[in-house]
């Protein structure tokens, strides 16, 4: 079948009635690879919420499924494929039966949380589609990766991306359903933090302006990559979500205000947790980013820093047992999403932290004058990666690879 053969049916598709035959086609090889390369692709995914949100909202209703719901059930998805391969044993369930109680277990906290999420941000119905085929995969890898290679201890995921790219959602959607799936006693918690959430204090990153950590436009934070966070008070955390249990005390963890730039002082001034976690998800915008270069070789300035401060880091990524990065898009596309990322903010708290310029100059200082690129950059080496994953424009995620870290 041509790729233009491949496009028309597509397009056939996303216009027809609700369909759960159109599955088979729409999750087949042919069509992912099609939507996937080609301009097919928005039409590729509104068909496959068309066809596919029916039958799992019948399965979430509990309602009687027939066997065209059945069939769509058990196609191969290529979008949750690499989350079976070489599943270790304990992994997600293999039954249609099995993964269908385990939707219904996961939907309510799930679609609980999303919709304080995204509170505010107009109508944001639960995407349950990507809970089938990207969230629910993703977290059954963790849990069995997690029983195999660290049980009753910690198993901590790094999440990499350019700003505004999603990690976030997706770390936070996937600790709801880790909560699910682990058992809290024997196992613990899942606890989802962004490392913005270690940032200097203002006060602390006022002299850093003098070495280069500056944007050079008023209003606009300094606050960016290594060498602007807490990176002791961090891995002190760390230490303790080690040694976490069922009696321990509390850990008193990062909690940065983006809003007022600042670390908070009042009742605010931790994200408190207590009791055991057993998984820890970390996202951090130069996760698992590496440089080989002796920074005394890089001229002095910003980008030297950055590169001895990046070194610092190591021990927090080498902690990490499996790393997710998203594809970084170009640097207009990041310029976009930070702008997105900002309407939310103003959605949710009634005002707006940075202008459209304020975001271009910020975005240009923590990308383009931060790192050197050629030696040095946020992006980590495949080898580090567990998963890469490519996503639309519209943030939702449309392929995932396995990378060349080991599982």
């Amino acid at each position: 079948m041509r790729t233009s053969d491949v496009t028309e049916e597509i397009v056939r598709w996303s216009r027809s009635a609700p369909d759960a035959a159109a599955v088979r086609f729409l999750l087949s090889p042919k069509a992912h690879t099609a939507a996937s390369t080609g301009p097919a692709s928005r039409l590729w995914r509104s068909a496959v919420d068309r066809h596919l949100t029916p039958v799992l909202h019948r399965v979430v209703a509990g309602g009687k499924l027939d066997r065209a719901d059945v069939a769509a059930l058990t196609v191969p998805d290529p979008l949750s494929e690499p989350f079976t391969v070489d599943q270790p044993t304990g992994g997600a369930p293999g039954s249609v039966d099995e993964r269908i109680a385990l939707l219904r277990r996961a939907y309510g906290p799930f679609a609980a949380w999303w919709g304080r999420y995204f509170a505010g941000n107009g109508d944001q119905p639960v995407p349950v589609t990507d809970l089938w085929r990207l969230y629910l995969p993703f977290a059954c890898w963790i849990v069995a990766a997690k029983r195999r290679r660290r049980p009753g201890e910690l198993f901590v995921v790094g999440f990499n991306g350019s700003p505004g790219a999603g990690k976030t959602v997706l770390s936070t959607a996937l600790a709801v359903l880790l909560d699910v799936l682990l058992d809290p006693v024997t196992e613990g918690r899942a606890v989802a933090r962004s490392g913005d959430d270690w940032y200097l204090p203002r006060a602390d990153r006022e002299p850093l302006r003098a070495l280069g950590y500056d944007a050079g436009v008023p209003g606009v934070t300094n606050r960016s990559g290594p060498g602007t966070h807490d990176l002791a008070w961090l891995r002190r955390n760390l230490a303790e979500l080690e040694r976490s249990g069922p009696t321990s005390g509390v850990i008193r963890m990062g909690n940065f205000d983006k809003k007022a730039d600042d670390q908070p002082t009042g009742p605010d001034r931790y994200f408190e947790v207590r009791g055991r976690v057993g998984v820890f998800l970390f996202d951090l915008w130069f996760a698992g980013a590496e440089t080989d270069i002796d920074p005394e070789l890089l001229p002095d300035g910003l980008r030297r820093r950055v590169a001895e401060h990046l070194r610092q880091w190591r021990p927090v990524f080498d902690r990490m047992d499996a790393l997710w990065s998203f594809e970084w898009p170009s640097f207009a596309q990041m310029v976009n999403d930070r702008e997105a990322q900002e309407v939310l903010v103003e959605r949710r708290r009634g005002t707006r932290g940075m202008s459209t310029e304020q975001i271009r100059a910020f975005m240009t200082y923590m990308i383009e004058r931060t790192w050197d690129w050629r030696t040095t950059s946020p992006v980590p080496p495949g080898h580090a990666v567990t998963f890469h994953a490519r996503r639309a424009t519209d943030h939702r995620i449309i392929a995932v690879q396995r990378g060349g870290r080991a599982s």
